[in-house]
């Protein structure tokens, strides 16, 4: 609205007459809109109308000679035109600025990725620009069907893609498929084999023949479900079931006392540049790194109009701070705290979605190090189906 009102112009003026009051009623009675109704120390009544109000007012304050009407304000692109219309120049060049912007409305200037979780949008853009639509594209010239199919086929990943333009920023909107669920072949054989040692404490058989028992001692590779069936003839089937066991675990970790840590000194060092149509224009002489260790913030600041429109135009600053390596102590109390958490992230990492049972830490400290060992005791399935062996299709458990 504020847009429009800058195109059209706006007038503040002041009505004056036997009462205040009376300047609603002549503004409903000559159909005049208004806004921002207030009353002047000298009693006279402020509003703020559009062009067409403003002649409407005077031409009837004209006429009957029951009011008088001031202009204390007038704003807009027609009172700032007429100002400047004996300035050729730069009105030429505020047309060719104004052309220049409708032209660079049709090219994309930014692309941006929506709807995407597991596939990164890097992948995307790559696929998007071996397509032929990059920075600078021409908005007419994308077909968009075209595009889209050809994207489905080199992403599987993707069950849905569309290309929405706004201006100059194309919006990729995309939708990912739902993995498919595992699925087996009950005709083809298979066995459950250890993947990790331990004493079996729980064990369910679904499919095939138990080649162990709870309370045996396994490890990594051993059967302990075979696909063959002893039972009358003999069969071979899909093996299926769970097994659980008492595993442990030995895991160690170690941090140094002495740490380095970064004291800034306050010295900062400003570069900007700007990105014109993809092309990187510095605005400073000298490169490289300013100091000898400094941290480096990138800031980019992308040119938009108003309504989103996204113009060729970004402004970069680089911000460099220097800073000092500084040794730092670390207590060994904080050092054994953060190792210990450490590790058991780790391990309940390792035993995804088995649980822990005990948990022993041992600490060792050198004056330079502290080194924390933990050991665990954990409950975790250890089951996993391996195609069977061909000499091992024939042998049974008991």
């Amino acid at each position: 609205m504020a847009a429009l009102n800058f195109l059209l112009g706006t007038v503040r003026v002041g009505l004056r007459c036997d009462y205040s009051e009376r300047a609603v009623n002549i503004c409903a009675r000559n159909h005049v809109d208004f806004r921002d109704l207030r009353r002047s120390p000298d009693g006279a009544a402020e509003m703020t109308v559009d062009i067409r109000g403003y002649m409407t007012l005077r031409r009837a304050a004209r006429d009957t000679g029951a009011f008088t009407v001031r202009i204390i304000r007038r704003r807009g692109a027609p009172f700032f035109l007429w100002r400047i219309r004996k300035r050729y120049v730069l009105l030429i060049g505020m047309a060719v600025c104004f052309f220049l912007i409708g032209l660079s409305s049709v090219y994309v200037w930014q692309i941006d990725v929506v709807g995407n979780e597991s596939v990164p949008s890097s992948e995307i853009l790559a696929a998007l620009k071996a397509e032929g639509v990059d920075i600078g594209t021409c908005v007419l010239d994308i077909p968009q069907r075209q595009v889209t199919n050809r994207i489905l086929m080199k992403l599987p990943q993707l069950s849905f893609v569309t290309l929405n333009t706004h201006g100059s920023r194309l919006e990729v909107i995309v939708r990912e498929g739902r993995p498919r669920p595992d699925t087996y072949d009950p005709e083809e054989p298979a066995c459950v084999k250890a993947v990790k040692g331990g004493i079996i404490t729980e064990m369910t058989v679904n499919e095939g023949w138990a080649t162990a028992r709870v309370g045996d001692t396994v490890t990594p590779g051993d059967e302990l479900i075979s696909s063959y069936v002893p039972l009358g003839t003999g069969r071979t089937v899909h093996a299926m079931g769970s097994v659980r066991a008492r595993t442990w675990y030995e895991m160690r970790a170690t941090m140094p006392v002495e740490t380095v840590k970064k004291e800034y000194t306050g010295k900062k060092r400003t570069r900007r540049a700007i990105i014109l149509g993809g092309k990187r224009i510095n605005l400073y002489i000298s490169g490289g790194n300013p100091y000898g260790c400094c941290d480096k913030i990138i800031m980019y600041k992308d040119v938009t109009l108003p309504g989103g429109a996204v113009m060729p135009l970004t402004f970069v600053t680089e911000v460099y701070e220097e800073y000092r390596p500084v040794q730092t102590g670390v207590s060994p109390e904080d050092a054994q705290r953060m190792l210990k958490a450490r590790l058991l992230d780790r391990l309940e990492d390792t035993i995804d979605g088995g649980s822990v049972t005990s948990v022993e830490y041992d600490v060792a400290e050198d004056g330079q190090s502290v080194t924390v060992i933990l050991r665990a005791e954990c409950l975790e399935e250890i089951g996993a189906q391996f195609p069977p062996e061909a000499d091992g299709e024939n042998t049974g458990g008991e």
